[in-house]
């Protein structure tokens, strides 16, 4: 029985090992603001890896409740090149134009499958909110995560997507 239970203790402390977060506590955001997710800025070296980040986002965000999220990505002249901060600047200028209250940036970091034998995947982000009216960030937040070698891409960037919008200060309304 000792001995199970320290196999347990040793399992967990594996399993925590593969990933980490840093955030800010922020503000309070009610969960009823009107949300725009931007495209991220790729720092990868994996095409399209923002869009697929913010894509992620915007259905977790929605996922936990927030109703009123609207995914901004602007078509692009060549989308297997790198995301440019010209998609950013145009999309940001459509959602404070629409109305949006708060703004999801951020970079992708890394989002790949490391090479060798088991081909873990690794994914890195760094999100921001910020106010629609001054651009001032109300948030940020940071995450990494490698997987084990039969978890897919997917699957890790949604792990490292939900703890951040989990560390995020999203309250519910009144």
């Amino acid at each position: 029985m000792k001995t199970l239970r320290h196999s347990l203790w040793l399992t967990l402390l594996l399993l925590a090992g593969c990933s980490v977060i840093q955030s800010q506590e922020g503000s309070p955001i009610p969960e009823d603001g009107q949300f725009a997710v931007l495209p991220l800025i790729n720092l990868s070296q994996t095409p399209q890896a923002g869009d697929q980040a913010a894509s992620v986002l915007s259905a977790i965000l929605r996922a936990k409740g927030s109703e009123n999220v609207t995914l901004y990505l602007p078509d692009d002249r060549n989308p297997l090149l790198y995301e440019s901060s010209e998609r950013q600047q145009t999309a940001l200028a459509t959602a404070r134009n629409d109305g949006a209250d708060y703004l999801f940036t951020g970079t992708v970091e890394e989002w790949r499958y490391k090479s060798g034998l088991d081909g873990e995947p690794a994914v890195g982000v760094t999100l921001e909110i910020r106010s629609a009216d001054d651009n001032r960030v109300v948030w940020s937040g940071t995450s990494a995560r490698t997987g084990w070698g039969r978890e897919s891409l997917s699957v890790a960037a949604h792990k490292v997507l939900d703890e951040l919008v989990n560390a995020m200060p999203i309250t519910e309304s009144q």
